[in-house]
């Protein structure tokens, strides 16, 4: 073999090893084509091979005993030579055939004809052939019958090949499903850490005040543990706090949606409480402190400095004392050590602490202040945030209480700080959360309604640029090139539109492209001062951009795109929360994108199927149709040469007419029967109100010289009308009748046809027995010889038979007709039996006459 041939035979001995045919187990598929092809040609041999390195391989045989040969030896070589059809009319006639062992020896070929099965990539794996042991010659049409039929085989390895990459596609998707959930998971544990590191006790109520979660701190200030406490009405497990001022605000904050905040005195556990009720979309979050000390505290402030000197170190509240008629103020050191400053750094004076609010939240605190002088407020309460001494803004919660003197004047003015930097950040990241699982839980169900890409990614970038507050965010299709396509884009008013405008970035190359298949995730806070190239930096400055953040959208192993958020008002430094967002929902987009593009594979399959099954059934018909009337002459002339000769010749002559003679009719029934089978769509009538009763009755008249000579005894209930094709449900019935009188052996038969309705107070054995709603449910039950449940799908099956011709005559195809006649008619068809104990064939028809009428 010359170097180019080796190439070639690597190359087609690895796509033969990609279809993962060879010894395989036998498939129905390939044996009917090989018996449709025995069928067909006449021959009595018939193979679906396959070609391996060092064999023939037989995945389908009719008439052949081995399943494999070696491959020196056999014709099949000349397909692959030919690349085209060979028919071989004599192997004797030839002498380069006439020494080859498969001719001078088994199976002792004569005639052969194949066809190599070529994939849609041109590699030859095989052969679809047939052979006898006698001299022949094929017409046209049987050679393009033949070549029809090597068509189906190689799409029967297509479907084979696409339903294996389908599965493994599947696994990856549920691989990236469950990396997703742990994501998820891991997310859900670091806020449930972060609500136990702080120091406020907090629970969470559903929208029917049930509880949902409880913290540690929460448990100890309660005295409840959480599986006290979990899942119950909190109105129910604390009926005493009915009617007071924690009653109440609960109730007011869910209703107008607004935060509450106050101090309530709780007699069970003898303790003063500050609560912050925070409502949200699913229930209420509760912060709370057991603050009985704090107000213990402001009582002794009333009475002596001493205590207050007391209650001014043992509290861990930051402690400020302003006195407003010299306007100095005493900040604790705690106060100076929340925001990070020692004792020494900080003067005691107002614009020391006013200076450091933060400039958003200034004016309403200093509103705040005269609110409570102006008692429209019991108390002083606000949170803000308030600068450190590196720069970092803490959330504070300020509370404070002013003095007045006899003659109403402001005097005094003393209160402290809470550093609430956790809990604000735990609110945040609830919020975040909650925003994040409302998109998620979004995206999801477009993904799972309709797969409708424009709209799940139309969706991802109108709420994730709502979600990040950003300029632009946008979904890139990125080309092989570098090149692509803004598919969808939401930008704030102002900003250059990018939509559907085709981009290249000069700089944007292979390189990157590897990285962000390989997970790579880039975030710029400004591209002013970025490590980039210049022309990347002019590429991005044409559309506004001061900062972004880059994830990739992975398909499979390949790369999709790119999804994006920009900045272009300023700098921006993108967060964890940010990263890990646009992450999450680039491998949402992933998994929709595949889910589509398998949706679109496999509806192309099924309509491929579908063609690939009309086509058969229609050449089954004219195949059929075409050999009736050579069929006929045939018979005809066996039938003269029978009726002249017969006794004439010595006795093995006389046996080989009756043997051709039976041939020809057997082979008769069997086109009548193939005919019938093809026009059970084809040919049917339409749907009519028919009654059961008429038709059983006629089904046993047709069958009356059976029923005589067998003196089979038929009873039957009273059966229903139903809307059917009349002609096609007698030849169910008859069939089935037919098949209990012929398989009923050295007895006499007994059949009975019944008909059932649904019943809830059923008690039969077998669910398969127990018809559905609106359906009605036949059975035709008798005593024959029955057959093993191994058997019970395969005799539907077209020219599956369990005997021999020699003890039960028939064709194979009565049962697969029937079972084509139901499901035309929406129904289903089925059997339960045991050897020896007879057999009961039940099926269904949808019960449309009342819908009808």
């Amino acid at each position: 073999m010359k170097a180019g041939q080796i190439d070639t035979e690597i190359a087609r001995l690895e796509a033969l090893r990609q279809y993962q045919i060879l010894d395989t187990e036998p498939e129905e598929a390939y044996d009917n084509l090989a018996q449709l092809a025995a069928s067909i040609c006449g021959t009595s041999i018939s193979l679906v091979n396959f070609i391996d390195e060092n064999r023939q391989w037989f995945k389908a045989k009719v008439g052949l005993d081995v399943s494999e040969m070696p491959r020196s030896i056999g014709l099949s070589y000349l397909c692959q030579e030919r690349r085209n059809v060979v028919v071989v009319p004599d192997t004797l006639a030839d002498e380069k055939l006439a020494n080859n062992p498969v001719v001078t020896g088994y199976p002792y070929i004569r005639f052969y004809a194949g066809v190599p099965l070529i994939t849609p990539k041109g590699d030859m794996l095989g052969t679809l052939c047939v052979i006898d042991q006698v001299p022949k010659e094929l017409s046209q049409k049987q050679v393009e019958a033949l070549v029809a039929l090597s068509r189906l085989v190689i799409d029967q390895l297509e479907l084979r090949r696409y339903v294996t990459e389908v599965s493994e596609v599947t696994e990856k998707l549920m691989a990236q499903e469950q990396a997703a959930r742990v994501q998820s998971e891991a997310a859900r544990t670091r806020i449930h850490n972060l609500l136990e590191s702080i120091t406020d006790g907090f629970f969470a109520l559903d929208k029917k005040s049930r509880f949902t979660y409880i913290n540690g701190q929460a448990e100890r200030l309660l005295r409840k543990k959480q599986n006290e406490l979990l899942g119950k009405n909190i109105w129910e497990v604390f009926p005493e706090i009915i009617g007071t001022t924690f009653y109440r605000e609960y109730h007011r904050a869910i209703l107008e949606q607004v935060s509450v905040e106050f101090e309530e005195f709780y007699p069970p556990l003898n303790c003063w409480l500050q609560v912050h009720a925070y409502p949200a979309k699913d229930g209420l979050s509760i912060y709370f402190q057991d603050i009985t000390e704090r107000r213990r505290t402001v009582e002794a402030l009333r009475e002596s400095e001493e205590r207050w000197q007391l209650a001014l170190h043992g509290n861990n509240d930051g402690i400020w004392d302003w006195n407003l008629k010299t306007n100095e103020v005493f900040f604790s050191t705690r106060w100076k050590e929340i925001l990070g400053y020692k004792d020494h750094e900080v003067s005691n004076g107002w614009d020391e602490w006013i200076k450091r609010i933060h400039p958003d939240e200034r004016d309403w605190v200093l509103q705040a202040f005269q609110d409570h002088f102006a008692k429209k407020t019991p108390f002083y309460v606000c949170e803000y945030r308030v600068q450190c001494q590196d720069g970092s803004y803490k959330w504070i919660l300020d509370r404070g209480q002013a003095l007045w003197d006899a003659l109403g004047d402001i005097v005094r003015m003393v209160g402290s700080y809470t550093d609430i930097t956790d809990r604000k950040q735990a609110d945040e990241e609830l919020k975040r959360q909650n925003l994040r699982s409302q998109l998620f839980a979004e995206i999801t169900l477009k993904i799972r309604e309709s797969l409708q890409i424009d709209e799940i990614l139309e969706t991802t970038v109108t709420e994730v640029q709502k979600l990040l507050n950003a300029d632009r965010v946008l979904i890139f299709r990125l080309e092989a090139d570098g090149s692509g396509t803004v598919v969808q884009e939401a930008v704030l008013p102002g900003w250059p539109v990018i939509l559907r405008k085709n981009l290249f970035d000069p700089c944007f190359k292979e390189e990157y492209i590897e990285r962000y298949r390989q997970g790579r995730v880039s975030a710029m806070e400004d591209i002013e001062t970025a490590y980039i190239q210049p022309c990347h930096r002019e590429f991005l400055q044409q559309f506004a951009v001061r900062a972004n953040l880059v994830v990739p959208i992975l398909v499979r192993d390949g790369i999709w795109g790119l999804l994006l958020a920009h900045q272009c008002a300023a700098p921006r430094k993108w967060n964890n929360f940010e990263t890990e967002l646009l992450q999450q929902l680039a491998n949402q987009i992933g998994i929709a994108l595949s889910q589509a593009q398998l949706l679109e594979k496999e509806t192309q399959q099924s309509q491929e199927l579908v063609r690939s099954n009309a086509e058969l059934e229609q050449f089954a018909y004219v195949a059929s149709h075409d050999l009736q009337e050579p069929l006929r002459m045939v018979t005809s002339y066996l039938q003269l040469l029978e009726r002249r000769y017969k006794n004439q010749l010595d006795a093995n002559a006389d046996q080989f007419i009756t043997y051709a003679v039976d041939g020809a009719r057997r082979m008769q029934t069997l086109i009548n029967d193939l005919l019938n089978y093809s026009r059970v769509s084809t040919r049917g009538q339409p749907f009519k109100l028919v009654d059961c009763d008429v038709i059983l009755q006629r089904a046993i008249a047709n069958l009356q010289i059976a029923i005589a000579d067998s003196q089979a005894i038929v009873t039957y209930d009273s059966l229903p009308e139903v809307m059917a094709d009349t002609t096609q449900l007698t030849q169910v019935f008859q069939n089935l009748i037919g098949n209990a009188i012929k398989f009923c052996q050295n007895q006499q038969p007994q059949i009975h046809i019944g008909v059932a309705k649904p019943n809830p107070n059923s008690d039969e054995e077998s669910l398969n027995s127990i018809p559905l709603a609106d359906e009605w449910l036949f059975s035709i039950r008798d005593n024959g010889i029955g057959l093993e449940s191994q058997y019970a799908e395969r005799i539907f099956i077209i020219f599956q038979r369990l005997h021999g011709r020699d003890k039960y005559p028939g064709t194979g195809i009565g049962l697969a007709i029937c079972k084509k006649i139901i499901e035309r008619h929406g129904g289903r068809i089925w059997v339960e039996s045991k050897p020896g104990q007879g057999s009961t064939f039940y099926f269904t028809i949808p019960d449309r006459a009342g819908k009808q009428s």
